[in-house]
């Protein structure tokens, strides 16, 4: 009989240690987050990435209550972050700001670690760089695209430009140019559209198909813009024609996204998500929007996630339909 007793005490004692697990458990998750949080930013200091990022971070601190440390780790068109986000625990902690090229158009070209469309959970698109633009020197011989592409097929080898990486969708408008019109330049990739600018001002290439902000440049005086990869003209500068209606069929539609790794909880995804919706309404981020010349977007987790495989099966035909690649360099799931 005591031995029963003792049994039913130790079994008591078990289930009591259960269901306080449980429950301590349920309260961890409720009180997500409990420390800080890390945002791998995909690009170098200065770039688009970056400076959104720590601008739309301001808002969602005050909203989560923790830090949002940003860590630059800038590379091959914005993959090498995303490799370490593929391998990061799925509990929030670890997140990656990025454009959507670095989830379709580069592992389409070029085989990374990492399943490009499963790897991961898009939690936020919030900026759009609809005008992404080819600019050359402001002093530089070439007054139009006609006549830079005149150049550059006269003189094969000669030109250099740079972009924010291969891979980037500045590069890839960069190849569908060069395939249609049968031009051998030299590509000059750089970890992020700031650097790749740069580059033009100091005269260590001939031109830059530049990321969001070149427009400083060109108020400034110090660059012109020849052609607009936006599938519109930008409203600043009506008179640079794209190369959407010059025919070459591509428009460079980047937007800016903040992910995690793959299976992160929805209770997770959820908080957030309503951080940088928050972080999206603050002062800070629509200055820094303003300032980099990007348009207002925001997709939830889902519309990301529906944008990605489409972009996709979009630019796979693009990049086929140029000669760029035969096949994609990395299977998308």
């Amino acid at each position: 009989m005591e031995k029963r007793v003792k049994s039913l005490r130790l079994l008591s004692l078990c289930v009591l240690a259960i269901i306080i697990a449980v429950f301590s458990a349920g309260e961890l998750r409720a009180e997500f987050p409990d420390r800080n949080i890390t945002v791998l930013v995909a690009w170098a200091p200065g770039a688009a990435s970056d400076i959104s990022t720590r601008a739309i971070a301001i808002g969602a601190e005050k909203y989560l209550g923790k830090r949002l440390m940003i860590e630059n780790k800038g590379g091959a068109a914005g993959t090498v972050a995303l490799s370490v986000l593929a391998n990061a625990a799925p509990d929030g902690y670890t997140l990656c700001s990025t454009p959507n090229i670095s989830f379709v158009d580069t592992p389409l070209m070029q085989k990374v670690s990492f399943r490009p469309l499963a790897s991961f959970t898009p939690i936020i698109g919030h900026s759009l760089a609809a005008h992404t633009a080819l600019i050359v020197q402001s002093d530089a011989p070439w007054k139009t695209f006609k006549d830079f592409i005149e150049y550059a097929k006269k003189n094969p080898g000669k030109i250099k430009y740079s972009s924010a990486g291969v891979g980037s969708g500045m590069h890839v408008c960069m190849e569908v140019i060069a395939r249609k019109e049968g031009i051998k330049w030299v590509h000059v990739p750089y970890k992020g559209g700031a650097p790749a600018t740069t580059a033009l001002l100091g005269g260590h290439v001939d031109a830059c198909s530049a990321g969001i902000g070149w427009q400083i440049h060109a108020e400034a005086g110090s660059v012109r813009s020849l052609a607009d990869h936006g599938k519109t003209r930008c409203p600043d500068y009506p008179e640079v024609p794209t190369l959407w209606e010059m025919g070459y069929g591509i428009t460079n539609d980047t937007i800016h996204l903040i992910a995690g790794p793959a299976g992160l909880p929805v209770e997770v995804v959820k908080k957030l998500e309503e951080a940088f919706k928050r972080g999206m309404e603050t002062p800070d981020f629509k200055a820094a929007q303003k300032k980099l010349y990007l348009d207002p977007v925001c997709l939830d987790s889902t519309a990301c996630e529906k944008h990605l495989k489409e972009r996709w099966v979009r630019v796979e035909e693009i990049l086929k339909n140029a000669g760029i690649i035969t096949e994609a360099a990395t299977k998308p799931q």
